[in-house]
C-alpha cells in the first residue's frame, strides 16, 4: 500500500517538488520490507521443505559478531549501546557463516525494535551438556522484555508480540529451524528480568 499510494502522489503533475525526496524515501524504505518479507517466506518454506543448503566452512566467531552489529548500527536507538563481549578469543568454528548470521541478525533486529535505551549485547561462551561442549551464545537487551508465558508463541510462525510493529513474524521461527539444522537449541532465559535475553547454542 505505501509503495503504490506514494508512487501514485509522484505521478500528480502538481505534487510538490520539495516533497518529492521525502516520498521516494518512504517508497524505498518499505520496498525493502517486502523483500525482507519475501525473503523470510521463501526461506521458511525451504527450511520446512528441507531444500535450503548449508554450507559449512570455518568461522570465525569474534568477525561474525561484530559484523552483525555493523550491519545492524542503523536499527538503534541514540540512546542505546550495541556492544559484543568475546568470550573465547580466536575460536573458529564449522558452520555457515550466512545462517548464523541471519539468526543473530534476527536476535538484534528484536531487540532494536523495542529498546528505547541502554544497551544490546552479543556474548559467547563454550559451554558442557551431558559430556559435550558446546558454544552458547546470547543477545542481551535492556527493552521492554517479553511476558514468560509468550515465551514459546514468538518461535512459532507469525508469533508478534505486537502487532503494531514492523515485520511478519517469520525472524524467530526462521532462526529456530536454523539453529535445529545446525545442531542446536534457541530459547529465552526465563531468569533474565531487565529486557529480554536470547540463547541459542551450537555444537563445537
Amino acid at each position: 500500500n505505501a509503495v503504490v499510494g506514494f508512487y501514485n502522489l509522484l505521478a500528480e503533475p502538481d505534487f510538490p517538488e520539495e516533497e518529492k525526496k521525502n516520498v521516494t524515501s518512504i517508497i524505498a524504505r518499505n520496498s525493502e520490507l517486502l523483500l525482507t518479507l519475501i525473503t523470510d517466506i521463501l526461506d521458511f518454506s525451504r527450511l520446512e521443505t528441507g531444500k535450503l543448503n548449508f554450507i559449512y566452512k570455518e568461522v570465525n566467531v569474534n568477525e561474525l559478531c561484530n559484523q552483525v552489529i555493523k550491519t545492524s548500527a542503523h536499527l538503534k536507538k541514540n540512546d542505546v549501546k550495541y556492544e559484543v563481549v568475546d568470550g573465547e578469543p580466536g575460536l573458529f568454528i564449522r558452520s555457515d557463516a550466512h545462517r548464523l548470521s541471519q539468526v543473530m541478525l534476527n536476535l538484534v533486529t528484536n531487540s532494536a525494535k523495542y529498546t528505547e535505551k541502554g544497551s544490546i549485547k552479543i556474548e559467547y561462551k563454550i559451554t558442557e551438556k551431558r559430556g559435550f561442549k558446546e558454544l552458547l551464545f546470547m543477545v542481551t537487551d535492556t527493552g521492554k522484555g517479553i511476558p514468560e508465558e509468550k515465551h514459546s508463541k514468538v518461535f512459532e510462525r507469525f508469533g508478534k508480540l505486537d502487532d503494531f510493529k514492523q515485520g511478519a513474524g517469520l525472524g524467530l521461527a526462521i532462526s529456530k529451524q536454523i539453529v535445529t539444522k545446525l545442531g542446536g537449541e534457541i530459547w529465552i532465559d526465563p531468569h533474565y528480568k531487565h529486557g529480554a535475553r536470547f540463547c541459542f547454542t551450537h555444537p563445537l
